[in-house]
């Protein structure tokens, strides 16, 4: 539920700007650690330690990734020098700093090593391989009436809850999230629309004189429901917390508590925020190492210094030293510029 996991981030709120890492990069301790790892959403960890340069090095590019995939994937920091920690690092064997872990199905499953290079368009492309693909692709080229009815007629005891796009010819990363989330609850389905909106029209929800609606819609049937017209159709901001709050709210009959919930969910702090804290820390901590070059961010949202990743997704890693001692204190990184390209359909 949207509401349980906003009082999870409740939790863990305090020390979100403890650590090296911007927003939305949470620092968890050991309990905090336990608490949101007691779902089966995907996860990326970094285990690092505050005198680490490698950790310093990898905070802008890790926050950078956690912002681009806010709120789809969390990204979380353990800092294994608090005496708190050491025995949850000593139980992820971590050995050396930074260690990144992906957790692909959070504290239900295990654990896997992230060796790719620690820049932000690698680290992306690895934790959205995380995802596993959980929706139905519905082909407006078998015929939308029959391809509707093929798609009602699937998983009868759930649920059904279809995307309409009016471009996109790809599942929109976003509704992958929401579907293997739901996967258990909800039977979900893609389906690419024509410019003559020919699904919308066939599903009874396109009005052609009505000219201030988006084109992309999300509609859901009721359990056992045949009928292409018998829909209840989303009338909100196409954004993921609000989204899954609809869902969630259909599944308890509830009349929009989780969807007022989720409106109020925290605020990502802006760059221009970061830019003052790192002026205030460099006036304060005069012979501070200087952080990493900021990488240029290109409309795409991909970083211009990254390297391209491979068939896998997860390009080589660079050989890098560990353990690395930084005289003086922690300077903050200064966070670079990325939009949440995933949020919003």
């Amino acid at each position: 539920m949207v509401s349980s996991w906003l009082y999870v981030l409740s939790l863990v709120a305090p020390t979100v700007l403890a650590g090296m890492y911007g927003q939305p990069v949470v620092n968890l301790d050991a309990k905090t650690f336990k608490t949101v790892m007691a779902t089966e959403h995907a996860a990326m960890v970094a285990f690092v330690a505050p005198w680490c340069g490698h950790c310093k090095a990898l905070g802008p590019e890790y926050t950078a990734a956690a912002q681009s995939l806010s709120p789809l994937i969390p990204f979380y920091a353990v800092d294994c020098d608090d005496d708190v920690n050491k025995r949850l690092c000593a139980e992820h064997q971590i050995q050396g700093f930074p260690t990144i872990k992906a957790f692909p199905r959070a504290g239900k499953g295990s654990s896997r090593d992230y060796q790719g290079e620690r820049k932000k368009a690698p680290l992306v492309d690895y934790a959205k391989g995380l995802v596993p693909d959980r929706v139905k692709k519905l082909r407006v080229d078998d015929g939308v009436e029959k391809s509707l009815d093929k798609f009602l007629a699937e998983k009868p005891t759930l649920p059904h809850v279809l995307l309409v796009h009016p471009s996109s010819p790809s599942i929109p990363f976003l509704w992958k999230v929401l579907g293997h989330r739901l996967s258990s609850k909800i039977h979900f389905g893609f389906i690419r629309d024509s410019s003559s909106h020919q699904v919308l029209s066939t599903l009874g929800v396109y009005d052609p004189k009505d000219k201030t609606r988006d084109a992309t819609r999300a509609v859901i049937w009721a359990p056992g429901e045949t009928s292409r017209t018998a829909v209840t159709e989303y009338d909100d901001v196409l954004k993921f917390n609000a989204l899954l709050a609809w869902m969630q709210d259909y599944l308890s009959g509830s009349t929009g508590e989780n969807r007022n919930k989720a409106r109020d969910e925290p605020h990502v702090e802006s760059n221009n925020n970061n830019k003052k804290k790192k002026k205030a820390s460099k006036a304060s901590k005069a012979g501070a190492p200087d952080p990493a070059p900021e990488p240029q961010v290109d409309d795409a949202g991909s970083s211009s210094n990254s390297a391209g990743s491979s068939e896998q997704g997860v390009p080589a890693p660079e050989p890098e030293a560990v353990n690395e001692p930084v005289d003086g204190s922690v300077d903050e990184q200064e966070t670079i510029k990325a939009t949440p390209i995933h949020e919003e359909l």
